[in-house]
């Protein structure tokens, strides 16, 4: 008897690794698979068996996006909370005990604008551990009112820190002039009133409506068996309960042309060089959540202007007035994401001792009076040899990264937070048939036209002999009392209701 029950589960274990294997879909890359569980958790495995290591990244779609007034900074403040224990690991001692037992490295999370994921890598015979390990640290946290009024503090703290940072000041100017309608859904931590009024009830509303298993995925790569993989992930999240997809069509977003005039901005960096000075002019772009057809052409568009022998760069550099040395100096970037993207022509202009605003303006023009127009008049503006010289380099660049697990895994998971399930796949063939009308079209849709934002930074001496002139000229300075957008008149009872 006992034989035939021995070859009825043999039997029955080969039936359900078939059904495991069967759910797999199929992607464009050989080593890469892509399971969907019935909770509508999505699981990526990416097989590579160089080294006897495993890279495990759970990621949801949340972080500052996601927020309202009230919530501001309650992802960043959930990133401290769930390093302190849950129902398996009751502490942060335990939870770093048992982190160290298993070998992991790079243990961290991390909370952005688009995105919040935890991530570290261990020994690949330690992936069911290290599975377990996120599935409670994420499921089911200690969130103990001892603990969450110590990480309050220490989130206050830290957030505090960076308020007087250059960067953070500059940053959180040029986002709030841009993103005017919802500039709290950029600010990933917060204000010490808003952190500090926060409740457990929040935050667990907050997991409960962002922390589903259909608006969630986990990539593990390196050492792996994809069908065992998705055996424990099934065995370990299987149960986490399906949640109603928290972002709906409707939902609203910022403008995709929130300026109806040029803004001029001036920033003072004591960390900057009096040699030169550096100009942003920026402009609205795709936005990943709805505007994803484009970003193939403004990609493509950001690759051929980006070469040394561009003719964008040509016409910059053949202008004297700007006084920029070489092509090394002038650069463009697509910065793309889930609802605030951007696209950013960058010059240093040297010897910025006199005529500095009137010179940052003239760098504008060039982009927006001339090389616009020029593009969009001549079918012939980028040459066949230039498409494909920038298609291939893409291309390559997609190549290179994937020759790793982690490489390819952090390409999958960047396209999936900021557009969908599916863009990184079908990213290569849309790359392909990008046209001169493509560009053309994107173009006309988010430069021109528009106001721009532009941006001179410049070091204290700099600024300090050419104030006047600054001024004159229309450029406000950005400063730490300026440039937070809870400190705005604008957004005053807002702040305050939800204080």
């Amino acid at each position: 008897m006992k034989k035939y029950v021995k070859l009825y589960c043999a039997v029955l274990c080969t039936v359900l690794c078939m059904t495991a294997a069967a759910v797999a879909e199929k992607t464009s890359i050989p080593s890469l698979y892509r399971y969907v569980l019935d909770n509508g958790l999505q699981l990526f495995v990416a097989e590579n068996h160089t080294a006897p290591l495993a890279s495990v990244r759970l990621a949801v779609r949340g972080g500052s996006f996601a927020q309202d007034v009230e919530t501001t900074g309650m992802f960043h403040l959930f990133e401290h909370m769930m390093f302190e224990g849950n129902e398996l690991y009751p502490d942060v001692i335990s939870m770093d005990k048992a982190a160290k037992d298993m070998g992991a490295v790079g243990k961290n999370g991390f909370t952005s604008i688009d995105y919040v994921t935890y991530l570290f890598t261990i020994p690949s015979d330690q992936l069911y551990k290290g599975l377990e390990y996120w599935s409670y640290a994420l499921r089911k946290p200690r969130l103990t009112e001892k603990s969450f009024e110590v990480e309050k503090k220490i989130v206050i703290s830290e957030i505090e820190g960076t308020f007087s940072e250059p960067n953070t000041i500059r940053l959180y100017g040029l986002l709030q002039t841009l993103f005017p309608e919802y500039p709290w859904r950029l600010d990933v931590s917060g204000t010490a009133g808003l952190i500090n009024d926060v409740t457990a009830a929040q935050l667990r509303h907050m997991l409960d409506t962002y922390y589903i298993p259909n608006n969630s995925a986990i990539f593990v790569g390196g050492d792996v068996n994809p069908d065992q993989v998705f055996e424990y992930v099934k065995e370990l999240y299987g149960d986490w309960k399906r949640g109603t997809y928290p972002f709906t069509a409707d939902r609203s977003h910022a403008s995709g042309t929130p300026l109806s005039n040029t803004e001029y901005r001036v920033f003072v960096n004591n960390r900057m060089s009096d040699s030169y000075a550096r100009v942003n002019v920026m402009f609205r772009g795709p936005d990943g959540a709805y505007d994803s057809d484009d970003i193939y052409a403004g990609d493509v568009f950001d690759k051929l202007i980006d070469t040394p022998e561009s003719g964008f760069k040509k016409l910059l550099l053949s202008n004297d007035e700007l006084k920029i040395p070489d092509s090394d100096y002038i650069s463009s970037s697509a910065v793309t994401m889930r609802e605030s993207s951007l696209i950013d022509f960058v010059g240093c202009l040297f010897e910025p001792e006199s005529g500095l605003a009137e010179r940052a303006k003239l760098f504008q023009s060039c982009i927006v009076d001339q090389f616009v127009p020029q593009v969009l008049a001549d079918k012939r503006y980028f040459t066949a040899d230039e498409f494909k010289q920038v298609k291939q380099s893409i291309k390559d660049a997609g190549i290179y990264r994937s020759e790793t697990a982690s490489g390819l895994l952090d390409s999958v998971w960047n396209w999936w937070q900021i557009t969908d399930d599916n863009f990184y796949f079908t990213y290569e063939e849309h790359i392909k048939k990008v046209k001169k009308a493509d560009i053309d079209a994107f173009l006309r849709s988010y430069v021109q036209g528009k106001h721009p934002l532009v941006i001179v930074t410049v070091s204290p001496a700099v600024y300090e002999a050419q104030k006047a002139d600054f001024a004159a000229a229309g450029f406000t300075e950005i400063t730490s009392d300026n440039a937070f957008w809870w400190k705005n008149p604008r957004y005053a009872d807002l702040v305050k209701g939800a204080e």
